[in-house]
């Protein structure tokens, strides 16, 4: 887009998008053949997430520094949020090779081509956990062992982990992450809490078999902007049922995972997440544009 639709879009005037440009190179446009500047959907989120530092009193040249900082990046060429399936299968052929024969290393080369490529959130996405929807299928069919099941498992739950170091910085709305009672299935929440992060989120993430008194307790420290409860399976959901009610009653609080519904949302005064991690945190990210 040129920059007055840009403007038009953010609500930031020409002349500070250009003096943001100049002084803190917080915009990347390209030019095109006949010498126009032109901006980005990563720009917009990047002015987006500037005025939202700006509006909680934050001094301009460090509102930019978060704000570049912030993976917000996305290939030139390439539909934001996604790989070329050549791609994904190239990578997917590789670990599969690297962690059958328990070799970390390699595994970690051929993610680490993705990672120096695509936003964290995209990789995670289109190939970390269809990878993990593959090795169970494998192995319910045999073709792994146990072992290796788990190893692929763990390499991946710590790979993704590392993305949320420092996840609670910042000044953007805050969002507290748990899995519901008895639920162990951490990886789809994690992975939406590194991609709401990527979008100026804070997170406070308490990890799996969370009661409802533990989320309301780190819930009256923190004042979350959104709770958000995940549950692979509906039992463990609807074993809370009271709790998570009371729950959305004191905070705006979602749902999500397969164990959930837009009906029992419904029933919970809760919104309903759906769809993958990062789709959902896009939609989420959205909401409080």
């Amino acid at each position: 887009m040129r920059i007055g639709e840009l403007s038009r879009r953010t609500g930031v005037n020409p002349e500070l998008l250009r003096a943001w440009e100049r002084r803190y190179r917080l915009l990347q446009p390209r030019r095109t053949d006949g010498g126009t500047r032109t901006y980005s959907a990563t720009d917009e989120a990047r002015v987006r997430l500037m005025r939202r530092y700006l509006d909680d009193g934050l001094p301009p040249a460090q509102a930019a520094e978060m704000v570049t900082a912030t993976r917000l990046s996305v290939r030139p060429g390439q539909t934001p949020g996604s790989i070329p399936p050549a791609e994904v299968a190239e990578a997917h052929v590789e670990m599969h090779a690297s962690l059958d024969r328990f070799d970390e290393t390699s595994a970690q080369r051929a993610l680490e081509r993705l990672f120096g490529t695509y936003p964290a959130s995209t990789v995670v996405r289109d190939v970390m956990m269809p990878y993990l929807r593959e090795v169970g299928q494998r192995w319910a069919e045999g073709h792994v062992s146990v072992a290796q099941e788990h190893f692929a498992t763990n390499f991946m739950h710590a790979r993704l982990l590392a993305f949320a170091r420092g996840w609670d910085r910042g000044l953007g709305p805050r969002a507290l992450l748990a899995c519901a009672p008895g639920e162990q299935h951490t990886f789809g929440l994690i992975g939406f809490g590194v991609a709401l992060h990527q979008r100026g989120w804070r997170i406070t993430y308490l990890g799996a078999d969370t009661t409802v008194a533990m989320v309301e307790e780190a819930a009256s420290h923190v004042t979350p902007d959104l709770v958000v409860v995940c549950a692979a399976m509906r039992e463990r959901m609807t074993a809370t049922v009271d709790g998570l009610r009371a729950l959305s009653e004191r905070w705006p609080t979602a749902i999500a995972g397969a164990g959930t519904s837009l009906t029992l949302a419904a029933e919970l005064s809760a919104r309903h997440l759906d769809g993958d991690p990062v789709t959902a945190a896009e939609n989420v990210s959205l909401q409080w544009a």
